[in-house]
């Protein structure tokens, strides 16, 4: 066996390593910037250094992508989310300005579908970013994520808080998941139908 044979099913692992590697560094420096709050020459390339040395020094689990990208169901979601994000905060504005108290607020847990790193935190972050709720722990094992919803007195509201989360999901899934997610969702296109109570 020759020596270029037996190096050749190595160089995809290490191509798609390499584009690992550099989605993560660009991933920090847009953080840092984001950090700064500026778009300069000096931000960015004080991020591009400290992310080297992020990458470097310390050890970062490996990010699995999914290897697919759908754009069509990508928009759908970035519309969702503006859709969402817009009648979030007038609705938080109205429990700020309304004479009675907002109502208790419920820690709820949602079992997700996707067993995949990245979509976890894509959902998180999405969902804390949506004003009246927050992540506050996540099950990474388990793939459980558990949030702190404003005014979630009532059966009706808290189930309405975890239906958002799996709609999250489930536009995720579609838009960037792996093949595994989506016969996942497939398979159980409702999780509300498995939930045997909201609050924890």
């Amino acid at each position: 066996m020759s020596p270029h044979r037996a190096r050749a099913p190595r160089q995809p692992h290490r191509a798609r390593g390499f584009v690992q590697q550099l989605v993560l560094l660009f991933s920090l420096v847009v953080l840092w910037v984001m950090l700064w709050d500026t778009v300069s020459v000096l931000s960015v390339v004080s991020g591009l250094v400290v992310a080297m040395i992020i990458v470097r020094v310390f050890y970062l689990p490996p990010v699995i992508l999914s290897g697919r990208f759908n754009v069509v169901h990508a928009f759908v979601f970035a519309m969702w989310f503006l859709h969402s994000l817009v009648l979030a905060s007038v609705g938080v504005a109205r429990m700020a300005f309304r004479p009675r108290a907002v109502g208790a607020g419920s820690v709820i847990a949602c079992d997700l579908r996707t067993s995949s790193d990245l979509l976890m935190t894509l959902i998180a972050d999405t969902a804390s970013l949506i004003p009246g709720s927050i992540i506050i722990d996540a099950d990474r094992a388990h793939g459980v994520l558990y949030l702190h919803v404003l005014d979630a007195d009532s059966e009706e509201k808290v189930l309405s808080a975890k239906r958002e989360v799996y709609v999250i999901e489930r536009l995720l899934i579609r838009a960037l998941g792996s093949h595994r997610d989506l016969a996942e969702l497939r398979m159980n296109p409702d999780p509300m139908a498995r939930a045997d109570g909201g609050a924890r």
